[in-house]
């Protein structure tokens, strides 16, 4: 077994905006957030490696800006804008840009940067 193939073990939710909806004003608004459940995921680090990459603001502030790869089975659909939450609700993690889709790999796999930003 493939580390990659070992830590995609885990349920991840994916959260996205739901239907737009109209306001008060009669404004269209993003409905209430939609959260799709995607067994055999990981949140990793890219290469599947133990380094990551993360970065500290240095401008009085507490701000940590971590990066790492959401990887789902082949046919799971991942957006630019939706969000990967774990199970318990203590990991969030923002998708940055469009996925990548590996059909051809020993282990046929979708794979989005994603990142976590705290402080």
């Amino acid at each position: 077994m493939s580390l990659i193939a070992g830590l995609m073990s885990a349920t991840w939710y994916i959260e996205r905006a739901g239907e737009r909806v109209r306001d008060s004003t009669g404004t269209y608004v993003p409905g209430p957030r939609v959260r799709i459940r995607v067994d055999h995921c990981a949140v990793m680090s890219p290469y599947g490696v133990t380094v990551g990459s993360s970065s500290e603001e240095h401008n009085a502030s507490d701000t940590v800006t971590t990066r790492r790869v959401f990887a789902a089975p082949l046919g799971t659909d991942v957006r630019p804008a939706d969000r990967v939450v774990n199970e318990a609700g203590t990991e969030k993690w923002e998708v940055i840009g469009r996925p990548l889709v590996f059909p051809l790999t020993s282990l046929a796999r979708i794979e989005a940067a994603v990142k976590e930003v705290t402080g």
